[in-house]
């Protein structure tokens, strides 16, 4: 049994938050506080202060398809509030939800006592970096507070436009009204992101100039071509048709989507565009967040909150360092096996990835292979789930792969995940870049998979939400080193499984996709702490991996927009790693991967140390 997290007292919100009373901001603290139906009650009040923040962001609701923002909902209408004053009420919400929680009481029920630990978790990292003005903190996403509204890779200009595309609804005549009156509200809600960057750089937080040079691209992409062949529009009409909707109401829904792109969102982004050039003369040649003000302090709060480490920066260098070693021993052995034995490890793999059999066409039907053999490796995989899943959780929710959309691809990740909807009207997506196709290798491909597909993200987060009785608050908070750690694990898993007993080239592209994590702790760990250039990050990461260089150049400015988010991964795969090692050990032969990974993936996603004390029960160690 595990003590619940530490909870953020109202006198330590307080002082952050500055003298301003929290509760008269938001009174709904005494309903919640009070509403205790029952000997445990805690799904109704923990419901209660998800709707709270949810009216806060409505973009989680609608990525996460929460009732609200199904059926053409209010939140289904509307842009978060990136400005100043939204950003206010958004750190005041949630620092009255943890003031909420911690009035809520609970013994004798051990599910709900967890359940209400992990509740108090997601409020404490959401609000760890508090005194911290700029930039954006947010629990439901996995990158923490990440200092930059306006960057390359993530934030408003990147995520509203990408969840209008692909997760929010546009099934019905009523989603298509919502989703219309969305952007058409572009105007005024990016105007509060114009007034956010204003306000960051009056605190003295501007962005390292070359992330300020990548997003300018992504922001005339969203300006360039005629405005019927726009993303947006495309997908809508698309969309719109695939739900069978009539002829005659497409018709008009376009025809109303095309004014507000050219009259409100188009004008809108100009001025991001205008407001990106004007930055970029005091943009920042330093690439760590240690060059912004309370930058330390802002790295060791994501460090505890999407890393999970109580670890210093310093100590998980000397692990990357490590583990860099290591790996790079475990994969120099692969390639000798497969006469690689010649060159530097970035010559060998260049080698192997030069083997016509490990390439693909760089055309569209090429594009179409990669994404036929993906579907196969998910495929072969999902019928070996019996193998280390209960039946009873194995998910039933579909996964679809797909391309991700060329005006993001430049600074996007190789592949990653998106969640399918709490309702599951919406798939799985597990989205591959193909930029550049003469960095895709087929040796690289199952592992990749099995990280974002199953057994890794889809099957870890279609287990989630499949916890129908769980408070939605946990079902759509993100845990930053369990989710990535289970890919990584997973990845591994996949191995022990013999996925690669036929296929030793794809063995090396495992072993080379763990060597690519650990490189990161070193990475991450460099520029923020130890302040490091990006050109020293860059060619640390060529050096000891076999990456290709756009994608190693765009990992790097990734960790620069996103402080401490790299380190979950192999920090988060360790801790999984060393609490089977000891599950084993306490059980010897009754030990089941089944019944680990039953505790693991049953109660959704959490911190390691509270996952650690259910694996591993005190009286049991």
């Amino acid at each position: 049994m595990t003590s619940p997290a530490p909870i953020l007292s109202r006198r330590r919100f307080t002082a952050l938050a500055g003298a301003t009373s929290i509760t008269a901001m938001v009174p709904w603290f005494a309903a919640v506080a009070s509403n205790r139906p029952g000997p445990c009650p805690i799904q109704t009040p923990l419901d209660h202060v998800a709707d709270i923040l949810l009216e806060q962001t409505p973009e989680t609701a609608t990525y996460s398809g929460v009732p609200g923002a199904l059926g053409g909902g209010p939140l289904a209408r509307r842009m978060d509030d990136y400005s100043p004053a939204g950003e206010e009420s958004w750190r005041a919400a949630l620092g009255e939800a943890g003031i909420a929680i911690e009035a809520i009481r609970c013994s004798g029920d051990r599910l709900s006592e967890v359940r209400l630990a992990v509740a108090a978790a997601i409020i404490e990292n959401g609000t760890r970096s508090a005194a911290i003005g700029y930039g954006r903190p947010n629990p439901f996403w996995y990158s923490g507070h990440e200092p930059y509204i306006l960057n390359q890779i993530s934030g408003p200009v990147i995520t509203t436009p990408n969840i209008m595309a692909a997760q929010q609804a546009l099934s019905s005549p009523i989603d298509v009204d919502a989703w219309i009156e969305k952007l058409d509200g572009f105007g005024p809600g990016f105007a509060g992101v114009l007034e956010k960057s204003r306000a960051d750089q009056a605190l003295g937080c501007v962005p390292p100039r070359v992330l300020l040079e990548k997003t300018l691209p992504v922001l005339e992409a969203f300006l360039a071509g005629p405005p019927e062949d726009h993303p947006l529009l495309t997908a809508l009409r698309d969309r719109s048709a695939a739900a069978g909707l009539d002829a005659r109401t497409r018709i008009a829904a376009e025809q109303r989507a095309l004014a507000a792109l050219e009259k409100r969102a188009r004008p809108a982004f100009a001025k991001l565009r205008a407001r990106v050039r004007e930055l970029l003369p005091h943009g920042r040649e330093e690439a760590g967040i240690w060059a912004q003000p309370d930058g330390e302090a802002l790295y060791l709060a994501n460090i505890r909150s999407i890393a999970d480490s109580t670890e210093t920066p310093a100590e998980i260098h000397r692990t990357g360092l490590e583990q860099v070693k290591l790996v790079t021993s475990r994969i120099d052995a692969r390639l000798r096996q497969l006469g690689y034995s010649r060159g530097t490890l970035r010559q060998r793999l260049g080698a192997l990835g030069a083997d016509p059999g490990q390439r693909f066409p760089d055309t569209p039907e090429g594009r179409r292979q990669v994404i036929d053999y993906l579907r196969g490796l998910v495929a072969a995989m999902e019928k070996r789930q019996a193998e280390f899943l209960p039946p009873a959780m194995i998910p039933s929710q579909r996964l679809e792969i797909r391309a991700v959309p060329e005006a993001t691809q430049e600074s996007a990740p190789g592949g990653y995940y998106d969640g399918p909807s709490l309702d599951g009207s919406r798939p799985g997506m597990y989205w591959i870049n193909l930029r550049d196709m003469a960095g895709i290798h087929r040796y690289a491909l199952p592992t990749l998979t099995y990280h974002e597909g199953v057994p890794g993200h889809h099957t870890q987060g279609a287990t989630m939400l499949a916890l129908s009785q769980a408070p939605l608050l946990l079902r759509i908070a993100s845990f930053n080193a369990y989710q990535e750690g289970w890919a990584l694990y997973a990845e591994r898993l996949a191995a022990e499984l013999g996925a690669y007993a036929g296929d030793p080239a794809g063995d090396v592209g495992r072993l080379s996709d763990d060597l690519f994590r650990c490189v990161r702790l070193v990475v991450d760990t460099g520029l923020h702490q130890l302040r490091w250039t990006r050109e020293r990050a860059i060619a640390y990461m060529q050096e000891h991996s076999g990456s290709p260089t756009s994608e190693v150049v765009a990992e790097v400015e990734r960790y620069m927009a996103w402080p401490g988010q790299a380190l979950g991964y192999k920090l988060g795969q360790l801790r999984l790693l060393a609490m089977r090692d000891a599950m084993r050990t306490r059980l010897g032969r009754r030990f089941s991967l089944r019944q680990f990974h039953q505790l693991t993936l049953g109660y959704g996603a959490m911190p390691l140390d509270q996952l650690e004390a259910i694996v591993l029960p005190r009286r049991a160690r």
